[in-house]
């Protein structure tokens, strides 16, 4: 007969199955809203500061420059500048003004009209030699300058050969030194038919220089302001006596 010992055997239960935690489908749909938005405020941001920036390269000029100036490199400068509907009014830096010439006053640091230049110069360049202490130290380039001439020999009247030329360019005497004496060259625009006529009161007279603060009411813009013919004795050059 089979034998028992009595000892009950206990089987463990068994365990059931892990239920895993499921990601409510209202939370995936809140992390993609959230990512959207992240990139749609990058996006906003980066346009904005795109659109902030709405400068354009156009040029400068130097210093004060007198109509009739033709500018030089050394004239102008590009810069960056924010303008809003009128930006075809200036000269763009992508082309240069090189060789052009005002037609109107600039002033330090204003901008360059397109209307503001004019593609031909008028008249000859005409350097005019002027002893340093016949002329003001301040001459420069852009500004105005009446020129007047006195004879050497034989009548000593004063008369004004050119009114409110512009200068275009100034030589110094060597070494800088004014009190020495040495002799500038001043050097101008003058109308064609007048050229001669200047030419023979530089050889005949002392020259003096003066710088015209403002600009004459009818001048030409280029070339300066016409002057009356001389009466009475005095330089025969068409110039009006001072």
């Amino acid at each position: 007969m089979p034998s028992y010992t009595g000892r009950t055997v206990m089987t463990p239960p068994v365990s059931p199955p892990a239920a895993r935690q499921k990601v409510p489908s209202w939370l995936d749909l809140r992390l993609v809203l959230g990512v959207l938005l992240v990139l749609i405020s990058v996006l906003a941001g980066a346009k904005v500061m795109s659109s902030g920036d709405k400068t354009v390269p156009v040029w400068a000029v130097n210093a004060d420059l007198a109509a009739g100036t033709v500018l030089k490199p050394g004239d102008v400068r590009p810069v960056r500048v924010r303008l809003l509907d009128n930006a075809s009014r200036y000269l763009a830096a992508t082309r240069s003004p090189e060789g052009q010439t005002l037609t109107r006053d600039l002033g330090r640091d204003e901008l360059l009209p397109r209307n503001a230049i004019g593609a031909r110069p008028c008249g000859s360049l005409l350097s005019v030699p002027v002893n340093a202490q016949h002329l003001p130290a301040s001459v420069a380039k852009g500004q105005r300058v009446d020129v007047y001439a006195t004879g050497k020999s034989g009548s000593k009247d004063t008369a004004q050969v050119l009114r409110a030329v512009t200068v275009q360019a100034v030589q110094r005497p060597r070494g800088g030194i004014v009190a020495g004496g040495g002799e500038w060259a001043v050097v101008v625009r003058v109308p064609a038919d007048r050229s001669e006529g200047v030419v023979q009161a530089i050889r005949q007279s002392d020259i003096d220089i003066a710088i015209a603060d403002e600009p004459v009411a009818g001048a030409d813009t280029e070339c300066g302001a016409p002057v009356q013919p001389a009466k009475g004795k005095g330089t025969d050059q068409g110039a009006g006596t001072r």
